[in-house]
Formats: structure tokens, sequence, C-alpha cells
């Protein structure tokens, strides 16, 4: 297993989505689809069905080979070793004593998280209110750790990687797009489909969530 400060706290200076680039999206402001909806067993079961049934689709529309996907983990493996190389023995030390302080206080909050089920847990909106305090609180004691042009030098990287990436997976044509919005539209009908009215309408107020362009 790798160390969890690779994977939570390079998180926490930056946000690296390997997802095909369809809509490019900002939701600094916006909540989770389903944030605020407490989803019982059986409507969490049938939506995470739903969920790869997408994936699968739209791989099939945008094909990535065996080989691309061993190039992309390549690319993560590296762009993990640059970034752990960067971190003195003693900023490693304080960012696994960080690493433990975080998930101590996740089990607290919500020890679903930490089960071995293939199904996405499902969270109360006062789980995720505290589950976000401790991912600010987190952010800011790591940060406190990182020197200025740690912090500069891990941009340079992640944006050097998702170069890497972007170069990899080709760009997609009209059709495809147009493949994958009716994918994701008939996907959003059949999640209403599970949902009560209730539950509807405050997905559609998050979804309708919007940032304005930066």
């Amino acid at each position: 297993m790798k160390p969890i400060y690779i994977l939570l706290s390079v998180i926490a200076l930056t946000t690296i989505s390997l997802i095909l680039p369809v809509k490019a999206e900002e939701e600094l402001d916006c909540p989770d689809d389903f944030s605020g909806i407490e989803l019982t067993n059986q409507q969490q079961s049938k939506i995470w069905q739903l969920e790869e049934q997408l994936d699968n689709k739209i791989e099939t529309i945008v094909p990535i080979s065996d080989e691309q996907e061993a190039q992309i983990e390549e690319l993560e493996e590296d762009f993990e070793r640059q970034v752990e190389g960067l971190f003195s023995s003693e900023q490693k030390q304080k960012i696994e004593q960080l690493d433990r302080w975080g998930e101590e206080q996740m089990k607290k909050i919500a020890p679903q998280l930490f089960e071995e089920i293939d199904i996405e847990p499902n969270l109360t909106v006062e789980q995720e209110a505290e589950l976000e305090g401790v991912e600010i609180e987190y952010e800011r004691r790591f940060e406190n750790i990182l020197t200025s042009q740690q912090r500069q030098k891990i941009e340079e990287i992640e944006h050097q990687f998702e170069d890497n990436i972007e170069a990899l997976i080709p760009e997609i044509s009209a059709k495809q797009e147009a493949e994958i919005e009716s994918a994701e539209e008939e996907f959003e009908a059949k999640v209403m489909q599970v949902l009560t009215p209730e539950q509807r309408q405050r997905l559609q107020q998050n979804m309708a969530c919007e940032v304005p362009d930066i």
C-alpha cells in the first residue's frame, strides 16, 4: 500500500482529474450531486449499478487501450515519486502524523468509509459537513508543513503531469461527445426514477449550481 501522505497530502494542494475532457466543470462552490440526500441501501445499490453501466458505455464510446492505461499508471507513479522526493525526512514524519490524525477523525465521523464494500457509503448531511471541516483543517496543517518553494514545485509537477495525460488521450470527436452526453442524460433520467420526489428536488438543486468561469 502506498504511503497515505502521498494519497492524501498531494490532493490537499492539487486536484487531478483523469476523466475525458467532455465538460470541464468547476465545483469549488457547489455541493456534490447527492449532498444532503440520504439514500436507502436499495437506492444506493441501484444507483451504483447505473453508474457502472454509464462507465462501461463511455468506455465503449471512447475506449482506452491497455497500453494507454499502463502509460497512465506509469505517469501516476512518476508523479508520486517526484512529489515524495520534495519532502525532507522531518516533513515526511510530520505528514504521516497528520495523516494518522486525519484518518482517526474520519473514522470517528464516518466509520462506514473504511468498510470494504463495493458500494459507495451513504453519508448524512451532518457527516458530510464534519468531514469537510476535517478536510479544511487537514489542508491548512499540511500547507504549514511545506515551504512556498515546495508548493510552487508541486504545482509545476502537477501541470506537467496533466499535460502528459492529455497527450495520451486523443481529443474526442463531436459525434463521440454527443453520444456521451446522450448516455449521461439517460443515466440522469434513470437515477431520477430511483429517487423520491423530495430527493429529486434536492438533486436538481445541487446539479443546478453553477460557478462563474475563472
